[in-house]
């Protein structure tokens, strides 16, 4: 039995059509991944030693755009609790300050929503306790102008390089929001011999 063979200009639109498709899912799959991660390069020393001019890093964006589309939730001192994307103490963000033309700047999260910062003899301490920071390497923890026990309003984050002699940050310019915090450091994928995953 013989089949029919459709005519050659059904067959050119089908395949119009085919490509057409394929190529508005690779749009919507580019524009989804990047609404969802961003990659960032390091022209900062604040970091050192952990993280050096060159490198660079994936951010996940993901709890940013929760905490977006969900801040009417936040009304208490420990809302940060109520998001499974919640930062952590410990964790390493990337943000940008209201400032016009200020470049987006990388820190470590220190103080999370509701803690009480404070600063004595070199060390950080947190609700009055004193902060064990192993990736400052024994670094003293100078202050700048927030220097008085600070207590973080329930949208707010105290973050400071891990270069503490050389790190412009909360203790200068004070407590960051979630709205400027473009995510969080995930991975950083350069240099090859430096891939590192972060949690």
């Amino acid at each position: 039995m013989i089949q029919e063979q459709p005519p050659r200009r059904a067959r050119i639109r089908r395949t119009v059509v085919e490509v057409l498709q394929t190529a508005v899912q690779m749009v919507l799959l580019f524009l989804l991944i990047s609404a969802l991660i961003g990659r960032f390069e390091i022209h900062q020393v604040s970091m050192e030693p952990n993280f050096h001019e060159g490198q660079r890093v994936i951010v996940s964006k993901i709890g940013s755009l929760w905490s977006n589309w969900f801040a009417d939730t936040a009304h208490a001192a420990d809302a940060h609790k109520s998001s499974p994307f919640a930062l952590q103490r410990g964790q390493i963000v990337v943000f940008k300050l209201p400032e016009p033309e200020s470049d987006a700047l990388i820190k470590r999260v220190i103080g999370l929503p509701g803690d009480t910062i404070s600063f004595r003899d070199g060390a950080v301490l947190v609700n009055g306790t004193a902060l064990d920071e192993a990736y400052v390497n024994g670094a003293y923890t100078s202050c700048n102008s927030y220097c008085e026990p600070v207590t973080l309003a329930p949208d707010s984050y105290f973050v400071m390089g891990d270069n503490r002699l050389n790190s412009l940050d909360s203790r200068s310019f004070g407590p960051i929001t979630s709205d400027e915090i473009i995510g969080r450091v995930v991975m950083r994928y350069w240099p090859l011999d430096q891939v590192a995953i972060y949690p």
